[in-house]
């Protein structure tokens, strides 16, 4: 049976999820060597002194989460290292996560990048097929040597095969100089095809010969040169769709599809968006150097019910915004957040007329709560209750529902513990009544 050490795991997630931060819990008595209770504490990351060996074990491996979850004593020695500013440091080539869907792509990730296979990258745009491209060529044998990317997308269809293959000097109009292309400039180390299902049948031939035999010929040149290039490429295509379409050559396809690593939308991979909140707040706190405390319950619960198209560009998109817009030395609430038409929608569980539990949406939910809203409104009004009662009852209930507990009792009712004690505090003076605990 598990002991309550091997279930700290499991505390570490749901608190960190639930707080928005990384938040780390150790085991400081057990029964099991002679407590006379188990007793576990949690702290945030930055309140441990002694973490930085625990924290080991949060990683799925090495080349991930360097940075994401450790203290600020370790980042600031970590971006040291990197010689760059820190605002650049972080985030530089970092992969943060820690959703099963996560762990899996690095685990398949750690597996190829010892070789020099071929890899290609599936998933959405903006779920970090980039970043994966470039911790591969961190952790491989070519690690020292150029790491090269090139947008397909990005560039004219007219200049494709002159930016991948280079161009001689007078191949065409404009060409004034012999000009060496991507794969020649990547010699030796990686060269990173992204959107590579956009390039022409004619490229795409070049490109299955490069591969194949390690060979390219510049645009209006003569001489075949050799060339040793790890391609890696990425898609967010469904390129067997494009093969049957004809809009993607086969053999190619076949050429490129040695190793393929899917990276999963950020819909599916939500207990990585706490780590993701911290790791882009610190990025963009050290950037416009400007303190932000954190993320109010509000702003959590809308990143966690977000659907995310954008995927990880987005997130980070909204959290520089959110520094942009939040007070210093405050924390970011919703409305700095989602101010631009994203809508946010929460599945909430709701009661069912024959008792089951089904998903409502807020609308549904919403619905309800008005139709309930005005039933009470009616009443009140038919018996011709003054305001002032209606107040002071809903008040008094409230605080009585909550045992005293102002906090608790002023967010049933929608509003801040000092506006509570305010509008308790006017009663007691204008009746006598002790209402305040």
């Amino acid at each position: 049976d598990p002991v309550c050490w091997m279930q700290i795991g499991y505390a570490c997630g749901y608190t960190s999820v639930f707080m928005g931060r990384p938040i780390f819990y150790r085991e400081v008595e057990c029964r099991g060597m002679g407590h006379p209770h188990c007793r576990i504490v949690g702290k945030p990351l930055d309140d441990w002194d002694d973490i930085e060996e625990d924290l080991e074990y949060l990683q799925p491996q090495a080349f991930a989460n360097r940075r994401a979850i450790k203290t600020s004593n370790a980042t600031t020695s970590a971006l040291a290292e990197t010689g760059l500013p820190e605002a650049e440091a972080i985030g530089k080539d970092e992969m943060v996560g820690a959703s099963a869907a996560f762990n899996i792509a690095c685990h398949m990730l750690e597996r190829v990048g010892k070789t020099d296979a071929t890899v290609l990258f599936l998933g959405e745009s903006g779920v970090g097929k980039e970043m994966f491209a470039r911790t591969l060529h961190r952790i491989g044998p070519r690690s020292d040597k150029p790491f090269v990317a090139v947008n397909c997308a990005a560039i004219p269809e007219h200049l494709i095969e002159a930016e991948l293959f280079g161009v001689e000097k007078g191949a065409f109009t404009g060409a004034i100089e012999a000009r060496a292309g991507r794969f020649e400039r990547a010699d030796t180390g990686t060269l990173f095809l992204d959107e590579v299902g956009t390039l022409t049948l004619s490229a795409q031939g070049k490109l299955l010969r490069a591969l194949q035999e390690g060979e390219i010929e510049r645009v209006g040149g003569k001489r075949t040169r050799k060339v040793d290039v790890r391609v890696v490429a990425a898609t967010n295509e469904d390129l067997r769709k494009a093969v049957k379409e004809g809009r993607f050559r086969e053999d190619l396809f076949f050429r490129l599809n040695v190793f393929p690593i899917n990276v999963p939308p950020l819909r599916e991979r939500k207990a990585d968006i706490p780590l993701l909140m911290n790791h882009f707040l610190k990025k963009f706190s050290s950037r416009y150097n400007k303190p932000v405390l954190g993320f109010t319950e509000r702003a959590i619960d809308g990143f966690l019910n977000y659907d995310w198209p954008g995927n990880i560009r987005e997130l980070e998109n909204l959290v520089e915004r959110g520094v942009i817009l939040a007070p210093e030395n405050d924390a970011i609430d919703l409305c700095h957040l989602f101010t631009f038409g994203e809508e946010v929608t929460t599945d909430i569980l709701a009661l069912g007329k024959e008792g089951t539990l089904n998903r409502a949406k807020n609308e549904d939910i919403d619905d309800d709560r008005q139709a309930s809203s005005k039933s009470v409104v009616e009443q009140i009004l038919d018996q011709e209750t003054p305001l002032e009662q209606v107040e002071y009852t809903l008040l008094k209930t409230a605080v009585d529902r909550a045992g005293g507990n102002l906090s608790a009792a002023a967010r049933m009712l929608g509003i801040t513990r000092p506006q509570l004690a305010y509008r308790l505090k006017k009663y007691e003076e204008e009746s006598g009544a002790a209402l305040l605990p």
